[in-house]
């Protein structure tokens, strides 16, 4: 029995070795697997000196040291299974958005089964896709840009999020459909619609409801490209027969994780993302732009509305913010919101400046005071080589007395960020 159980090991560790070298080797691995997998690793290293002002919520917020964060690390594999069935999956160190202060943990964050629709009904067309996807999806709002999430930095011109930046996993189920238009200013439309539960674990009990969500967009032949996203959750059934700390939210409200973090909070929180909406029974409506003026200069936009049936209270009923909240109560909530960014290579394709500005306005009924959520982003970025980045930026949030901010006073500081990529 001992000498099987030592033969099983021996051929699950050469196993384990031939995966590796396969996937580490691009020539070995097309051979060995016959183009069937495609393997990328990402890397990434950052520091902060951040702190916020007299009059946060937590005290030792106001007076924290420089330090490095936690690597982070993803790798995300691609299998094709059949001409026309790929599946995806995402593993990662990601402890902005799993895991606890004093934990290593690998999460799966995404991963998908991607159906072909036309390719298995026979009738493949080069200008034209449909695939239907199955597991846990990406859920938000937002095109045409990228975000900071885990070791996953560098399509993000800058280093933090935006503090409105709806995007979260949760599983469920999607139609992408894409169509490219010939002789027309409009070169291509994109849809997507998705169906899912807010969390990517599992959780049947009552009341729990569910998330709807799509976009709408369109690429042009002259560098200008428009969409529209929406979301609607039926979560809300839940506030009158669950405990507060049971009550499942829809997760896109909150954002992924950032990537600046205060002593006061966790390892996985969003304590820098507007916190107004609980994400029960929610609407959100946005636009998207992105217009490329020329190689190395781009711009992008978003604006948009959000409310929600539900607000966050504090122990005398008030409605507040996420830190700060004690339950829920039907107190109808909502924000009005926007940003712009902008990315200029001084050299292109090796070194940029990026700015970003983001507002959200607490529009609920019966509020007075400073409502305004405000960030400034002023960045730096660095193409050490095609696959390795480097990032600076100062960032700086301004938040008012009844406005969306969690951290309950303005804060500011200086980051970085090594990355890199290898596939």
């Amino acid at each position: 029995m001992i000498k099987k159980r030592v033969t099983q090991l021996i051929c699950a560790r050469l196993t384990l070795v031939i995966s590796c070298i396969a996937l580490s080797n691009p020539t070995f691995s097309a051979e060995f697997l016959d183009n069937k997998i495609q393997a990328k690793l990402m890397l990434m290293q950052g520091f902060q000196a951040i702190e916020a002002k007299p009059g946060a919520f937590e005290i030792p917020n106001t007076d924290m040291a420089p330090g490095f964060q936690r690597l982070r690390f993803n790798i995300e594999l691609a299998v094709k299974v059949h001409d026309h069935v790929t599946v995806y999956v995402d593993l990662g160190e990601e402890p902005n958005d799993f895991g606890t202060d004093d934990q290593f943990e690998i999460s799966q964050d995404l991963g998908y089964i991607d159906l072909d629709i036309f390719g298995l009904a026979g009738s493949a067309q080069q200008d034209q896709s449909w695939l239907f996807r199955a597991g846990n999806i990406v859920s938000t709002v937002f095109e045409f840009r990228g975000y900071s999430d885990g070791a996953a930095v560098q399509s993000n011109p800058l280093i933090g999020n935006s503090p409105i930046d709806f995007v979260t996993a949760e599983s469920g189920i999607q139609s992408l459909w894409s169509h490219k238009v010939s002789d027309s200013v409009i070169t291509q439309v994109n849809a997507d619609i998705g169906f899912t539960v807010p969390t990517f674990f599992e959780d049947y009990s009552g009341d729990r409801g569910f998330n709807t969500f799509g976009r709408l967009s369109f690429n042009t032949g002259f560098g200008l490209n428009l969409g529209l996203g929406w979301f609607i959750s039926s979560l809300g059934d839940q506030v009158t027969n669950r405990p507060f700390a049971d009550v499942q939210t829809a997760g896109l409200i909150q954002g992924d994780g950032d990537n600046y973090n205060f002593a006061a909070s966790g390892a996985s929180s969003r304590d820098t993302h507007a916190g107004l909406l609980p994400g029960l029974d929610a609407n959100i409506f946005q636009i998207n732009a992105h217009y490329q003026a020329r190689p190395g200069t781009e711009f992008r936009g978003w604006a948009g509305i959000a409310k929600d049936e539900f607000s966050f209270v504090d122990s005398n009923g008030d409605q507040t913010v996420a830190s700060q909240a004690v339950a829920y109560q039907e107190i109808a909530s909502e924000i009005n919101y926007y940003a712009i960014e902008a990315t200029q290579y001084i050299t292109l394709n090796r070194l940029y400046i990026a700015s970003r500005f983001s507002s959200a306005t607490n529009k609920s009924d019966n509020i007075s005071g400073d409502k305004d959520l405000n960030r400034i982003q002023l960045g730096l970025g660095w193409w050490l080589t095609d696959n390795t980045l480097f990032k600076a930026e100062y960032v700086k949030q301004s938040e008012g007395n009844t406005s969306a901010g969690q951290i309950g006073a303005d804060w500011d500081g200086l980051t970085a960020e090594l990355s890199v990529v290898f596939d």
